[in-house]
This record gives structure tokens, sequence and C-alpha cells, in this order.
């Protein structure tokens, strides 16, 4: 990279880690904070780099973010009056941060995981044959026949 690049890493250095990632953590979203700063993701991606642990602690404050995200939700979703002509906007609203928290914060993914379980009942035969073999030795395979009452 050139030296404006190198210019523009050295004024988001003195801005200070904390403060970035403060901003971050308290609802500004990325988009909003690399315009104010005057950057773009390549360089932002570079600056993370530029330090060890930066990008981890980076990822927390994204975490940390998903709380602020969740809690307009559930503001926006408390204040709105059925009278009132925001509904839908104020829906829109709510979904939107429900989404932002997901997927900042897996803690917040609400949708359901399905769980596909397939049993054979070959299969669980097959598998109680072979347990029966190493308890007993061997299993006997045989018939069932139905006797009446009268041969008993």
């Amino acid at each position: 990279m050139g030296k404006v690049a190198d210019v523009k890493l050295a004024n988001v250095s003195k801005i200070g880690e904390d403060e970035l990632f403060n901003r971050l953590a308290t609802g500004t979203t990325l988009t909003e904070l690399l315009k104010d700063i005057g950057i773009g993701y390549k360089l932002w991606s570079r600056w993370l780099d530029m330090a060890e642990g930066r990008r981890q602690r980076y990822a927390e404050a994204q975490e940390q973010s998903a709380h602020f995200f969740a809690s307009r939700a559930v503001n926006t979703a408390v204040s709105v009056h059925a009278e009132d002509n925001s509904i839908n906007s104020a829906r829109l609203q709510v979904d939107t941060d429900k989404w932002m928290a997901a997927k900042l914060n897996p803690q917040y993914d609400t949708r359901h995981k399905e769980v596909a379980v397939n049993i054979s009942v070959g299969d669980l035969h097959a598998e109680a044959a072979a347990l029966l073999r190493e308890v007993s030795g061997e299993v006997i395979e045989g018939e069932v026949n139905d006797v009446g009452e009268a041969e008993r």
C-alpha cells in the first residue's frame, strides 16, 4: 500500500482501538464507522491485523453489539402502539435488529434448527444381533410358529 494508506492507518491508530471497538459495541455499524474514520474494508482488515489479538477484540466488540440490537428490538416492540400508523415500520425495525443481533452473536439466533433422524429397523436388528453375540456367543436364528390352544 502507499503513503496515503499509511497515513490513514496512522490516523485510525490515533483514534485508538478502545474508542473504535466501544463505538462498535454500542451499536455503530462497521459501515458507519468506516465512513466516519475515512477508510475502507481493506484498510480496516489491514489495521485489524497490525496488532496481535486485535481481530479477536474486534470479534468480541461485534458480539457485544448484538446486545445493543437485541435491546433496541425489544424497546421498539414495546413502545409501538397498535393505533400508530408506524406499526409496519416498527415491525421492520424489530426484524432488522433481530437479524443483526443473530448475525453478530449466535445466542440471539432464534431460528429453529430441525434435526432429522433416520432409523432403519434392519440396521437395529443387525446391531442387536451383534450385541447378543458379544454377550452370549451365538445368536440362534429361528421362526415363530403360532400354536393353537388345542396343541398346548
